[in-house]
């Protein structure tokens, strides 16, 4: 027989082996679609039911698959473009799935240095979709009247054409930034967030184009969305900016000039989506309309895009690669400035 100590022993590590923890389960990577059945909520967390926004899919609308939470499979991990954040869990019952396979060979999570934040670092994987926002400057003013960009000089420059809002990694926030920051940043206090590092060139560009920037805006979209985007401030809100002057170039713009002071239709702006970035760019894009002044006024166009955002990658090509959207609304005024 064993002796008392060696028995005793194997029983402690018997005992130890019983109550350590399980290893926690992964999400299971997963390609395909995902077509919703009916207007089911659309979760950032299924356990807590947490969902801001109060997100829901849009009956036999499309949305790309991202991920099962086990196999078998309760929920599927969708991409729903116009939610923030824009990955949500949906239960498996919610619709239906076309195409669907594990992700191959999915990649290793990628360490990334948080730029202009020495010291800092986020696991991540590069981020490969975001949403590009785009403000009516005059209508946001309507509701915004005491902020320094909205001044009647001030809205000069953007009294006629989309201004930036920002240019979001989803569904990374606040990479690798200190938690005072966050902090700093969720209380609305942009004074006190550190100055984002920019050539003299893209601070130029940028508050011609990014009005809020007389309010600091750009601490905050850096802060909270930049440090994610894996490359630095210059190429973050150049690519930003290209994207936004791409915009100009195309139909949507002479027909914002020409709506001014009138309502616009969201078809009219899906059709010239359409015509400026390929057919199908309408169904990626969509519209904000809250109600002021007495009426719904267009506040801002948001534009989903897929793939090497921050690479060379042409805007076209980055929609084309995205999943359809909710549109928002259908129709809104198209206020003046110092209206």
């Amino acid at each position: 027989m064993p002796p008392r100590s060696s028995l005793l022993l194997a029983f402690s590590l018997v005992g130890v082996a019983m109550i350590a923890p399980l290893p926690a389960r992964a999400e299971v990577p997963m390609t395909g679609s995902f077509v919703a059945a009916r207007a089911c909520p659309a979760e950032q967390s299924f356990n807590k039911h947490s969902n801001p926004g109060d997100a829901r899919l849009v009956p036999n609308q499309n949305y790309a698959l991202a991920a099962a939470n086990n196999t078998p499979a309760t929920h599927y991990l969708l991409i729903v473009p116009g939610a923030s954040p824009e990955r949500r869990w949906v239960a498996i019952d919610c619709g239906t799935v076309g195409n669907a396979g594990a992700a191959a060979n999915p990649p290793p999570p990628v360490v990334t240095p948080a730029p202009n934040r020495p010291g800092k670092t986020a696991s991540t994987r590069q981020p490969t979709h975001y949403v590009l926002a785009l403000s009516w400057e005059p209508a946001f003013c309507a509701a915004h009247g005491d902020k320094p960009e909205c001044s009647v000089a001030a809205q000069r420059d953007s009294a006629t054409r989309l201004s930036l809002h920002g240019l979001w990694p989803d569904p990374n926030e606040y990479c690798g930034v200190a938690a005072r920051d966050i902090a700093a940043d969720k209380a609305g206090h942009w004074s006190a967030l550190p100055a984002v590092g920019l050539d003299a060139p893209t601070r130029t560009r940028l508050a011609r184009r990014m009005p809020g920037t007389q309010s600091l805006l750009e601490r905050h979209e850096w802060l909270k969305h930049g440090t994610c985007s894996g490359v630095d401030a210059n190429t973050y809100f150049g690519r930003a900016l290209d994207f936004l002057e791409a915009v100009d170039a195309s139909p949507v713009q002479p027909l914002l000039t020409a709506s001014i002071g009138g309502s616009l239709s969201r078809n009219a702006i899906q059709a010239a989506f359409d015509k400026g970035f390929g057919r199908g760019a309408g169904d990626r894009i969509r519209l904000s309309c809250p109600r002021q002044n007495g009426e719904r006024q267009i506040t801002e166009i948001t534009v989903g895009l897929q793939g090497d955002v921050m690479g060379a990658t042409p805007l076209p090509a980055l929609i084309a690669a995205a999943g359809p959207t909710n549109g928002g609304c259908d129709v809104g005024n198209l206020p003046a400035a110092g209206r």
